[in-house]
Protein backbone atom coordinates (compact mmCIF):
# COMPACT_ATOMS: atom_id res chain seq x y z
CA UNK A 1 0.00 0.00 0.00
CA UNK A 2 2.76 2.17 0.38
CA UNK A 3 3.88 2.19 -3.36
CA UNK A 4 0.17 3.59 -4.17
CA UNK A 5 0.34 6.30 -1.24
CA UNK A 6 3.76 7.31 -2.42
CA UNK A 7 2.67 7.52 -6.38
CA UNK A 8 -0.72 9.31 -4.86
CA UNK A 9 1.01 11.90 -3.56
CA UNK A 10 3.59 12.66 -6.27
CA UNK A 11 1.06 13.02 -8.87
CA UNK A 12 -1.25 15.29 -6.21
CA UNK A 13 1.66 17.58 -5.91
CA UNK A 14 2.10 17.84 -9.29
CA UNK A 15 -1.12 18.85 -9.99
CA UNK A 16 -0.50 21.19 -7.46
CA UNK A 17 2.03 22.59 -9.65
CA UNK A 18 0.18 22.46 -13.02
CA UNK A 19 -2.85 24.32 -11.19
CA UNK A 20 -0.46 27.01 -10.30
CA UNK A 21 0.96 26.74 -13.78
CA UNK A 22 -2.23 27.08 -15.51
CA UNK A 23 -3.48 30.22 -12.79
CA UNK A 24 -0.53 32.05 -14.09
CA UNK A 25 -0.66 31.42 -17.53
CA UNK A 26 -4.18 32.75 -18.16
CA UNK A 27 -3.16 35.83 -15.88
CA UNK A 28 -0.59 36.71 -17.90
CA UNK A 29 -1.94 35.66 -21.29
CA UNK A 30 -4.56 38.29 -20.57
CA UNK A 31 -2.30 41.37 -20.47
CA UNK A 32 0.29 41.01 -23.12
CA UNK A 33 1.06 44.34 -24.31
CA UNK A 34 4.61 44.09 -26.14
CA UNK A 35 7.32 42.12 -27.62
CA UNK A 36 8.82 40.98 -23.98
CA UNK A 37 5.57 40.00 -22.98
CA UNK A 38 5.25 37.62 -25.76
CA UNK A 39 8.67 35.82 -24.87
CA UNK A 40 7.10 35.98 -21.25
CA UNK A 41 4.27 34.16 -23.04
CA UNK A 42 6.46 31.36 -24.82
CA UNK A 43 7.96 30.71 -21.27
CA UNK A 44 5.17 30.18 -19.32
CA UNK A 45 3.20 28.29 -22.04
CA UNK A 46 6.45 26.02 -22.11
CA UNK A 47 6.63 25.59 -18.57
CA UNK A 48 2.86 25.06 -18.52
CA UNK A 49 3.10 22.09 -21.09
CA UNK A 50 6.24 20.62 -19.19
CA UNK A 51 4.17 20.57 -16.02
CA UNK A 52 1.40 19.07 -18.22
CA UNK A 53 4.10 16.61 -19.84
CA UNK A 54 4.54 14.73 -16.08
CA UNK A 55 1.15 15.02 -14.82
CA UNK A 56 0.06 12.65 -17.26
CA UNK A 57 2.53 10.46 -17.25
CA UNK A 58 2.39 10.28 -13.02
CA UNK A 59 -1.44 10.03 -14.33
CA UNK A 60 -1.73 7.10 -15.75
CA UNK A 61 0.80 5.66 -14.21
CA UNK A 62 -1.35 6.14 -10.49
CA UNK A 63 -4.52 4.37 -12.32
CA UNK A 64 -2.45 1.35 -13.60
CA UNK A 65 -1.43 0.96 -9.48
CA UNK A 66 -4.93 1.99 -8.37
CA UNK A 67 -6.23 -1.17 -10.47
CA UNK A 68 -3.94 -3.30 -9.26
CA UNK A 69 -3.97 -2.72 -5.27
CA UNK A 70 -7.03 -1.26 -4.96
CA UNK A 71 -9.14 -3.10 -7.45
CA UNK A 72 -7.64 -6.14 -7.58
CA UNK A 73 -7.32 -5.74 -11.19
CA UNK A 74 -4.31 -5.94 -12.73
CA UNK A 75 -4.00 -5.01 -16.01
CA UNK A 76 -3.15 -7.07 -19.08
CA UNK A 77 -1.24 -4.12 -20.45
CA UNK A 78 0.79 -1.86 -19.38
CA UNK A 79 0.96 1.40 -22.37
CA UNK A 80 -1.34 4.37 -20.95
CA UNK A 81 -3.90 4.05 -23.51
CA UNK A 82 -4.44 0.41 -22.55
CA UNK A 83 -4.55 1.52 -19.06
CA UNK A 84 -7.35 4.34 -19.68
CA UNK A 85 -9.30 1.54 -21.69
CA UNK A 86 -8.84 -1.06 -18.76
CA UNK A 87 -9.95 1.79 -16.23
CA UNK A 88 -12.94 2.49 -18.32
CA UNK A 89 -13.76 -1.47 -18.35
CA UNK A 90 -13.45 -1.43 -14.72
CA UNK A 91 -15.78 1.85 -14.55
CA UNK A 92 -13.06 3.99 -13.01
CA UNK A 93 -13.78 6.34 -15.25
CA UNK A 94 -16.58 7.00 -17.46
CA UNK A 95 -16.71 6.67 -21.48
CA UNK A 96 -17.18 9.94 -21.78
CA UNK A 97 -13.72 11.03 -20.06
CA UNK A 98 -12.15 8.22 -20.91
CA UNK A 99 -11.86 9.47 -24.71
CA UNK A 100 -10.92 13.00 -23.18
CA UNK A 101 -7.58 11.03 -21.42
CA UNK A 102 -7.11 9.23 -24.50
CA UNK A 103 -7.01 12.51 -26.45
CA UNK A 104 -5.37 14.45 -23.70
CA UNK A 105 -2.24 11.31 -24.12
CA UNK A 106 -1.83 11.84 -27.48
CA UNK A 107 -1.72 15.55 -26.76
CA UNK A 108 0.70 14.79 -24.37
CA UNK A 109 2.96 12.59 -27.08
CA UNK A 110 2.54 15.01 -29.55
CA UNK A 111 3.70 18.18 -27.19
CA UNK A 112 6.59 16.39 -26.21
CA UNK A 113 7.90 14.61 -29.78
CA UNK A 114 6.96 17.83 -31.98
CA UNK A 115 7.50 21.56 -31.31
CA UNK A 116 6.13 23.97 -33.26
CA UNK A 117 3.73 27.12 -32.31
CA UNK A 118 0.67 26.29 -33.29
CA UNK A 119 1.13 22.83 -31.43
CA UNK A 120 2.00 24.03 -28.13
CA UNK A 121 -0.78 27.04 -28.40
CA UNK A 122 -3.65 24.54 -29.27
CA UNK A 123 -2.39 21.84 -26.11
CA UNK A 124 -1.54 24.52 -23.81
CA UNK A 125 -5.50 25.99 -24.62
CA UNK A 126 -6.60 22.55 -23.71
CA UNK A 127 -4.30 22.19 -20.44
CA UNK A 128 -7.20 23.53 -18.01
CA UNK A 129 -10.02 21.07 -19.51
CA UNK A 130 -7.67 18.16 -19.12
CA UNK A 131 -6.02 19.60 -15.41
CA UNK A 132 -10.06 19.45 -13.92
CA UNK A 133 -10.26 15.87 -15.76
CA UNK A 134 -7.40 14.57 -14.26
CA UNK A 135 -8.03 16.90 -10.45
CA UNK A 136 -11.84 15.49 -10.61
CA UNK A 137 -10.30 11.66 -10.52
CA UNK A 138 -7.30 12.27 -8.18
CA UNK A 139 -9.87 13.40 -5.82
CA UNK A 140 -12.30 10.66 -6.20
CA UNK A 141 -8.96 7.40 -6.03
CA UNK A 142 -7.35 8.64 -2.58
Amino acid sequence: MEKIKSKYENLSNALARLEEAVIDFEKFNANIKDQYDVRLYRTFRDSMIQRFELCVDLFWKYLKIFLEKKLQRPPEFHAPKSIIREACNSRLISEQDAEHILKMIEDRNMSSHIYKEEVADQISAKIPEYYKIMKSYIDKMV
